[in-house]
């Protein structure tokens, strides 16, 4: 095993052992936070337009919020967000549990009974004019089923440009308002934005002032007496005027991320970017000017590493790919990063960008981390198909090659889009059981409207059925396509995102909202779930039925109706046709066809409805759902089985090895999904150690040329997963990438877990 090269300091160690506790106080003081923001909307004037009412929301929150500085902390600062009851501050009653211990925080707090009850019974008056999406029965069915749904993320989900705030400082940005405000005329828009600045500016003094405080108490050390004094100095500068150091860069960075979170009462899938590229020209300058050591600064990247630790972590934060003229980006910090991750001993959401020219070494130190953690991070995606994709999706070539990731793996220019990801969501597997049923849901036995196709008697030959499923695939993304753009609009006038669009390019400039079309490239991410079973079901039924003519439709049908009663009819459409993930060319080249079709259908909705409609085949955790809500399928799948994760092969059908599963993925037209296609590979532990990790990097660049998009990796065995599931008290800290993201498996629920053993655990190549 490499040790690495750096190793954490005393200070971490104890911040890494505290980080549970201070955990806990953050999920109490979410609560505090949520009632600030509350008053603040109370407050707010009824001749405001929604955006002046979140802004007031939010300026209340920034004036009013606790400030607490931790024992050893150097960078403060806390988000307040792991309140588990979500609530929509612009419209609906907040949803959070009646509960004499929080009510007892908040009177601790020093909130009056009044406004306790008030904020536990009431929502504030609000008024807006966009009617509420409505559904007729047929897309209410599909919606229900988990066939075709159409929303609109208008919260969290994206990556601001955090790097404004460290260029311009608060200060800087709201002279930037002011300018566009000038150009473009007075609006609440410009009022909303100007009053969040404001406020901002104000967030470190709050922290300076403890630091103060707390550097007066007799107790404090000298040692700690000069840390809090650098604490004092660094929010007073920061974030108002623009960051020197890397210390004042991470310390801003945080501010401005709190910010974010606060806005969107969550953390969940709030990312950050390409942090060694943000933060790298600070850390350079304090080499040269002899400020820091690369010890410091790694001390500095352990300290933000903890302040971003949840279990649950989907703030994304990336590192390697290129610069914007395509030169390797690879640096100190993105080593460092590495090793930040690994000294940590817990799950932070981390992903390497890379391509063929990708330096080996840093793809192998990447790839010992997974080992070496077994948690599932970090992961990868090739810029070879990632920026080719999102040029072909109308991107600028230098910001295509400033992607990063979102939450789990989705895709966003950070700074410069409002990537609406996981907006559309469709399980595409439903189309054969449309087309295989008259037109009809097996479930529910609803007619599925809009669709022009044989009776299913008619389909005589496999073109037929194909182009019935087909047919019922288009229908699928048109429903969903034209609810992505109902919400969306209905979401513009009651969830506005002033403090998103500050930091998002395009905002400022047009005078229009994060949520109302600002951003530069504003684009809607629509989920392909259920392709691998799809393909293989489609191949079942061209092989048993049409070519060996071993069972006619009519026996296929009855059979799915009735949830395959003979179970060697199952095992023979299950095990004696080929499958998806063994380098079958036959069956994965109608994966292929499946997805390009319907990458085709997005092109046309994105011309006809005049939004941009990305591919992403991915299911995230609701595979579960899409399986529960799918009668039986031709793959020899049960009804209420979960369907394949993303454009992973269904669980238990890649037989064929490892390498197998990976020439099946390159085939996928990888270009045309910018959304990302997206894989979890199981490895044996035995095949991935350190003797084998030069094969690996090797096999990895010759996957970036070959046409591989995402893959994650998950370093366990069945055995010891099945253990883990009956003596949960044994494996603590067992992680595994679960759909996007990593988690321990002992909070996971009996599904998940049983998805994860289920999938094949590779142990050769």
């Amino acid at each position: 095993m490499k040790n690495n090269k750096f190793v954490l300091s005393k200070r971490c160690q104890i911040l890494c052992d505290d980080a549970v506790n201070i955990k806990s106080h953050n999920q109490e003081i979410s609560y505090v936070q949520k009632v600030l923001k509350h008053q603040g909307l109370c407050k707010a004037e009824l001749n405001y337009d929604n955006i002046e009412i979140m802004a007031t929301g939010l300026v209340h929150v920034l004036e009013s919020f606790p400030a607490k500085i931790w024992d050893e902390e150097l960078i403060v600062g806390y988000n307040y967000g792991d309140c588990s009851s979500p609530d929509n501050i612009l419209g609906d009653k907040f949803d959070i549990a009646d509960s004499s211990e929080y009510r007892q925080i908040l009177s601790a707090q020093g909130f009056d009974q009044k406004t306790i009850d008030d904020f536990f019974g009431k929502t504030p008056y609000y008024h807006w004019d966009a009617p509420q999406p409505k559904y007729n029965m047929c897309e209410q069915n599909m919606h229900d089923e988990w066939a075709a749904i159409g929303r609109c993320i208008q919260t969290d989900h994206n990556i601001l440009g955090y790097e404004d705030v460290l260029t311009f400082g608060f200060e800087g940005l709201l002279e930037k308002i002011c300018m566009y405000e000038k150009k473009n005329g007075s609006s609440s828009f410009y009022r909303a934005t100007k009053q969040i600045c404001t406020a901002a500016c104000k967030i470190g003094e709050k922290y300076a002032l403890e630091a103060k405080r707390i550097m007066d108490l007799p107790e404090m050390t000298s040692e700690r007496k000069a840390e809090l004094q650098e604490i004092y100095e660094t929010c007073l500068r920061v974030p108002k005027y623009p960051a020197r150091t890397l210390m004042e860069a991470a310390q801003s960075l945080w501010f401005a991320h709190i910010i974010t979170t606060w806005e969107d009462n969550t953390v969940n899938a709030n990312s950050l970017g390409r942090l060694d590229q943000i933060l790298y020209p600070y850390y350079k300058r304090d080499l040269e000017e002899g400020r820091i050591t690369k010890e410091q600064a790694f001390e500095i990247i352990c300290c933000l590493w903890i302040k971003l630790y949840r279990d649950y972590d989907v703030q994304q934060s990336c590192v390697g790919g290129c610069t914007p003229d395509g030169q390797d980006a690879v640096n100190d910090l993105s080593y460092m990063m590495l090793d930040a991750t690994e000294a940590m001993n817990f799950i932070r959401c981390i992903s390497v960008r890379y391509d063929r020219n990708t330096s080996p070494e840093f793809l192998k130190r990447s790839l010992e981390v997974v080992g070496h953690l077994q948690k599932g991070v970090p992961f990868y995606f090739n810029d070879e198909v990632m920026i080719p994709s999102l040029v072909n999706a109308g991107i600028k070539l230098e910001d295509a090659r400033d992607y990063s990731q979102i939450g789990c793996i989705e895709t966003a220019i950070p700074g410069k889009s409002n990537p609406h990801a996981v907006t559309g969501e469709t399980n595409l597997l439903k189309a054969i059981e449309y087309a295989l049923n008259d037109g009809k849901s097996m479930i529910s036995e609803t007619f599925i409207e809009g669709v022009d196709c044989p009776m299913t008697a008619e389909l005589t030959d496999y073109e037929k059925l194909k182009d019935a499923v087909f047919a019922h695939i288009e229908n699928i993304l048109n429903v969903t396509c034209r609810k992505v753009v109902e919400h969306t609009n209905y979401h513009a006038v009651i969830s506005p995102r002033p403090y998103k669009a500050i930091l998002t390019k395009g905002c400022l400039e047009s005078g229009k909202d994060f949520n109302s079309h600002g951003a530069l490239y504003d684009f809607y991410q629509i989920m392909l779930g259920g392709i691998p079973n799809l393909a293989d079901s489609l191949m079942a039924v061209k092989k048993l039925v049409y070519e060996e003519k071993k069972y006619t439709m009519e026996q296929l049908v009855y059979q799915l109706k009735n949830d395959f009663p003979d179970e060697l009819v199952r095992l023979d459409f299950l095990n004696h046709a080929p499958k998806y993930g063994n380098d079958i060319d036959e069956v994965d080249n109608i994966a292929v066809e499946i997805t390009e079709f319907s990458c085709d259908c997005l092109e046309r909705l994105s011309k006809e409805l005049g939004y941009a409609f990305h591919a992403q085949p991915f299911t995230y955790l609701w595979l579960i759902e899409h399986g529960a809500n799918t009668a039986a399928t031709p793959d020899g799948r049960h009804k209420g089985e979960n369907i394949a994760y993303s454009v992973s092969p269904m669980q238990g059908r890649d037989f064929n090895g490892l390498t197998a599963v990976f020439n099946s993925l390159v085939k996928f037209p990888t270009q045309r999904t910018p959304g990302t296609t997206s894989a979890i590979v199981e490895v044996d532990p035995h095949l991935f150690i350190d003797r084998n990790l030069d094969i690996f990097t090797q096999m990895l660049l010759t996957l970036a040329e070959k046409g591989l998009s995402n893959v994650q990796f998950n370093i366990t065995d069945a055995e010891t997963l099945k253990d883990a599931k009956k003596h949960p008290e044994k494996y603590q800290n067992l992680a595994v990438r679960v759909s996007g993201f990593s988690q321990k498996f002992y909070l996971l629920n009996d599904q998940l877990q049983d998805h994860i053993i289920e999938r094949t655990k590779h142990q050769c190549l």
